[in-house]
């Protein structure tokens, strides 16, 4: 309990630095030179779209907060606004103003305080919609997550505080210039106080084939643990109906490097099926990411947590199921990972290899987003080397 909430109220410090690239570091880091600019203090939460065509850029969509959120609020997370950066390969980046913030978001908290929204957001995930039955034109979909002005108490973490901006919800909003202005659309996911007192950080998954649904993966959190959920959508991601749970931590073991539970995660295909990189929190609070299967390339079967070798725990010396694949400060992580690793985004690569984008944190610098290569697809820990 104790750790849980020094590890959300911990400080998002400013970074020395604007611009990545430095070996084995940060590929985007915190704008510390403005501090106008809604990133001045962490970005996190990469979200990674390659080139759909000759000639276009790459896109990173992400999150992030000059020291505090909407109106002044803590921030206790370094969610708050939406970036982008572009990238003619993938590592080098540059970010993008939006046209609709002040501040170089592209999308920010709503002015209206009854909103759902109104005090922070954070994009979870943005998918490309062909033209359909609901899409007269190609667009952009963001599905991003919003915290409400409604305070919620945490006595049952071990503290009497009150907490603005954690109640969140799961909402759209769409693109039709490449990314550069966006128009919400509206929540489409609630919060259901079975699963926990929020729904937040949305994956999507596409169909592979015609009639199939879209899913969505998201996690809750519940007081005491994290676990991931599922919805699914037959018109293109307009109405949600959930699915139940997905994943959750290993609560037979308070050893395991989740038993704390589950929270954000990727997906990609893999051999045949579906790859989930995961973060998960142990007992300490610490931050690994672990591994899990689906042999669905819809998702629409069991996930099972895969024992990959090479793999143990700082308490431990046999192996977990899931992992943990990836530690922080160890190996291609880097020390500059040595405090949070997380918030993990998958890009299959030609000839089989993956990249995964992630947030790290080290020191007293604030967060900042790396990148990780397998070139055979792998995920081992000593499969991955930095590009940075």
């Amino acid at each position: 309990s104790t750790s849980f909430l020094h590890l959300l109220l911990q400080s998002n410090s400013d970074n020395d630095d604007d611009g990545g690239g430095v070996c084995g570091g940060p590929i985007l880091e915190p704008s510390t030179t403005d501090p106008k600019r809604f990133d001045a203090a962490c970005v996190a939460n990469p979200v990674v779209l390659p080139p759909s065509r000759e000639g276009d850029k790459w896109q990173m969509y992400y999150y992030g907060n000059a020291g505090s959120w909407n109106r002044g609020l803590n921030d206790f997370l370094p969610t708050g606004w939406c970036g982008l950066a572009e990238s003619d390969d993938g590592i080098h980046w540059t970010k993008v103003d939006g046209s609709s913030c002040d501040n170089g978001a592209i999308l920010g908290p709503s002015d209206d305080l009854d909103e759902w929204d109104s005090v922070q957001i954070g994009v979870g995930d943005v998918i490309r919609v062909p033209p359909g039955d609901n899409v007269e034109e190609e667009e952009l979909h963001m599905y991003y997550f919003g915290g409400s002005s409604e305070p919620i108490g945490l006595g049952n973490v071990g503290s009497n505080m009150e907490l603005v901006g954690f109640r969140m919800r799961i909402g759209r909003a769409k693109s039709v210039d490449g990314g550069r202005t966006w128009v919400k659309m509206g929540a489409c996911l609630d919060i259901d106080d079975s699963e926990g007192i929020f729904a937040s950080w949305p994956r999507i998954i596409l169909p592979s084939k015609e009639g199939n649904p879209y899913r969505m993966i998201y996690h809750a959190y519940n007081g005491k643990k994290w676990r991931v959920f599922g919805a699914e959508s037959f018109d293109q991601g307009s109405t949600w109906k959930r699915t139940g749970l997905v994943l959750e931590g290993n609560n037979d073991d308070e050893d395991s490097f989740d038993y704390s539970g589950i929270g954000t995660r990727t997906m990609a295909p893999w051999r045949d099926g579906l790859l989930m990189i995961y973060e998960g929190v142990g007992k300490s609070g610490k931050h690994r990411l672990g591994a899990a299967f689906c042999d669905d390339p819809d998702g629409n079967a069991p996930w099972e947590k895969l024992r990959v070798e090479g793999c143990c725990s700082d308490s431990e010396q046999h192996q977990q199921l899931g992992g943990p694949i990836l530690e922080p400060g160890v190996g291609a992580m880097g020390s500059w990972t040595e405090t949070v690793v997380g918030t993990p985004y998958l890009v299959n690569m030609p000839g089989g290899g993956f990249r995964l984008y992630f947030v790290g944190k080290g020191g007293d610098k604030g967060h900042s987003i790396g990148v990780l290569y397998s070139e055979t697809g792998d995920i081992s820990p000593d499969s991955w080397q930095s590009l940075s």
